[in-house]
């Protein structure tokens, strides 16, 4: 849903409807959002008393979309999922400067679920770890998150600013999904918001360290005792797992690996890279 139209003689497409969402100046943008959030707080609380359920990440985005429900004074309460494997400084950030935030906590570290629970290292075709620490709270209750449609063609066709769910039955509204970079950076200086202080370190993104969407080896080389974790479960992984026929006989797609040094480098290897993010959905 695009609230505004742009005035034209002919019936806009979808793609025109796009572009002026995104053209249009910052101020108008902060208006929509936080009219959009108060025509839709009713319904927030008749699916739950605390209000809208927003998905906390501390990233540029999340800080963003909190600020502006703050703002419109609906009713709403923050939740942080904890992956285990968030940069030390955006934990820190986020203990010290959003100390509100409820934490959900999982059972066990995303690492550990490699050898496990037999997972594996995820990959962009393969993201069990987004699914378990990232997409689990505020089922069947209104969410808000700070995905934005400028980010990735998926998301471009995917999102807009009100959503239903299929899988977890919760509508999902989405304040800055037409907002740019540059918006997001120009209302972060003009309201004077804090941020994790990895953004002017050359950090573009933030998110689990060692994620395959991302750039591992500027991660690891960054922190590598997260490299030394993640190397260690994936050789747990390879050797339990290694030669071993499925329940159905059939042989495994790690096979085609003959030594564990291979595995590892192909997962860290540039070339597999995409540039789709959602694998990082709900931490903007």
């Amino acid at each position: 849903m695009i609230i505004d139209k742009p005035m034209t003689l002919f019936e806009p497409t979808e793609e025109d409807m796009y572009q002026y969402a995104i053209s249009r100046p910052l101020h108008q943008k902060v208006s929509q959002a936080i009219a959009v959030l108060r025509e839709y707080e009713p319904r927030a609380l008749q699916l739950s008393t605390d209000g809208f359920y927003v998905a906390f990440s501390g990233g540029k985005d999340s800080i963003v979309m909190l600020d502006l429900i703050r703002k419109s004074g609906v009713k709403h309460k923050a939740y942080y999922n904890n992956t285990t494997i968030d940069p030390p400084e955006l934990v820190k950030f986020i203990r010290t400067k959003y100390r509100e935030v409820v934490w959900n906590n999982p059972q066990s570290g995303l690492i550990q679920q490699v050898f496990e629970k037999n997972k594996g290292l995820p990959t962009h075709k393969q993201r069990w770890c987004c699914e378990i620490y990232k997409e689990q709270g505020g089922n069947r209750i209104f969410k808000a998150i700070g995905v934005r449609a400028p980010e990735s063609p998926r998301r471009k066709g995917l999102w807009r600013v009100i959503n239903n769910h299929k899988t977890n039955h919760s509508p999902i509204i989405c304040p800055i999904v037409y907002w740019t970079d540059s918006d997001v950076w120009e209302y972060i200086k003009k309201e004077e918001l804090e941020y994790c202080e990895l953004y002017d370190q050359g950090f573009k993104r933030l998110g689990c360290v060692g994620c395959p969407m991302g750039n591992q080896k500027k991660d690891f080389a960054r922190w590598p005792r997260y490299e030394k974790a993640w190397r260690s479960a994936a050789e747990k992984y390879y050797n339990r797992t290694h030669g071993t026929p499925t329940k159905n006989g059939d042989v495994r797609w790690i096979d085609r690996f003959d030594t564990f040094e291979e595995y590892w480098e192909w997962w860290i290897r540039d070339e597999k890279k995409t540039d789709d993010p959602d694998c990082q959905l709900w931490l903007w």
